[in-house]
């Protein structure tokens, strides 16, 4: 589910080649591989001051693209981001080339949400060492234009904001933003902007790409580290989700695979599906395939973050006591009106048993189940 995609022209530009040349004191002039899916937000830190001025300590997360960037990157890093902020359309770099510039490019992609007007780059570059000298941004509109969408992103994120409380902790504001991302956008594909935040905030209609970077967005504002991750959906396509990191430990966590569904959104309550809020490397891997080709993860193992563990909706139905637990939450879910109640249990082999408990508990009823049965979401009404 999803649709990842790196810019719009860009991709006609690689496919064709240069589309022309300027050729001036052995200098030539070429379209990047880049377009969309960068963005600023006004509260968040900006990079200020001097353009050789590197991104500080606090400003960088473990798994942002720029720590896996060399000093020569970084600075050009910068550079770029420095472009940007200011709305201007070119910047002088150094001792990069242009396979280095395109890491650069993507690095900003993957770590900067907030910059979400910036459109084509491309750049000039010596012919003969494949040196760069000059990254140019064409935007997509104008300055006016971009304030006008950072106001509705800034409205969206003060409604959002209203639902963060003093008392939560690092789990309860990656599961509020997880479920508010979810509730207010609809899954969408080929609209405008998809591949950055106001498709999310001003829009409310988005792909992969918005899911991610709007989390991304959102938990960053609210001190939680998270970053963006690129891959793809096995058998399906290009994809992203992000990694976030709770109470000092990462993990996986896809909000485009946690809509309950994208071609119905006729239920009285739109659900969502926890089955990736917090998952390990194993259990991400079933189904998703990670880019590692600019950021590098560990095997990550944690599960006390899971919604299935950290909730208690985990089940041994091996034993008569956890069905007993089982049977008793199921009602108690019932009793409290909730609309669905998501469950995990720990042997696909005891599935049948939770439906024979089901069956006894709810009488006739829907419910959806997991590839590998282990995780399954039961409709309540």
């Amino acid at each position: 589910m999803g649709n990842h995609r790196r810019g719009n022209t860009a991709a006609i530009i690689i496919i064709f080649g240069l589309i022309f040349l300027l050729i001036s004191g052995g200098v030539i002039w070429f379209i990047g591989d880049f377009t969309s899916g960068i963005e600023i937000g006004s509260f968040l830190d900006n990079v200020e001051g001097n353009q050789e001025e590197e991104i500080s300590e606090n400003q960088s997360q473990t798994y942002d693209a720029y720590s896996f960037l060399n000093k020569n990157e970084q600075r050009a890093y910068t550079k770029v981001v420095n472009m940007l902020m200011n709305y201007d359309t070119k910047v002088a770099v150094d001792g990069v080339t242009t396979d280095e510039v395109e890491r650069v490019l993507s690095a900003i992609d993957y770590d900067r949400p907030e910059i979400f007007w910036m459109g084509e780059f491309s750049y000039y570059y010596d012919h003969k060492d494949l040196s760069v000298s000059d990254v140019v941004v064409a935007y997509p509109y104008n300055e006016d234009e971009k304030n006008r969408r950072q106001a509705e992103i800034d409205a969206a994120v003060s409604q959002y904001c209203t639902g963060i409380t003093g008392t939560m902790d690092e789990y309860e504001k990656v599961k509020y933003t997880y479920e508010y991302v979810i509730e207010n956008t609809v899954y969408q594909e080929d609209a405008a902007d998809d591949q950055n935040i106001y498709s999310v905030f001003g829009k409310k209609g988005s792909v992969c790409a918005g899911y991610s970077k709007a989390i991304q967005y959102l938990l960053k504002s609210s001190g939680i580290e998270c970053s963006y991750v690129a891959g793809e959906a096995i058998g399906q396509g290009a994809h992203a989700w992000n990694i976030v990191r709770v109470d000092g430990e990462y993990y996986y966590l896809d909000a485009t695979w946690g809509e309950f569904s994208v071609d119905d959104n006729t239920e009285p309550e739109k659900s969502i599906f926890y089955d990736f809020f917090c998952v390990t490397t194993a259990e991400l891997e079933k189904s998703h395939q990670i880019d590692e080709m600019l950021v590098q993860y560990p095997e990550l193992t944690a599960t006390a973050a899971n919604y299935f563990v950290r909730e208690n909706k985990l089940y041994d139905l091996n034993t008569s006591q956890e069905q007993n637990r089982f049977v008793s939450d199921i009602k108690k879910a019932m009793n409290n009106g909730d609309k669905y109640f998501h469950y995990a249990i720990t042997d696909s082999g005891t599935i049948g048993i939770a439906e024979n408990l089901m069956n006894q508990t709810l009488g006739t009823y829907y419910w959806f189940s997991s590839d590998d049965s282990l995780s399954n979401t039961v409709q309540l009404y």
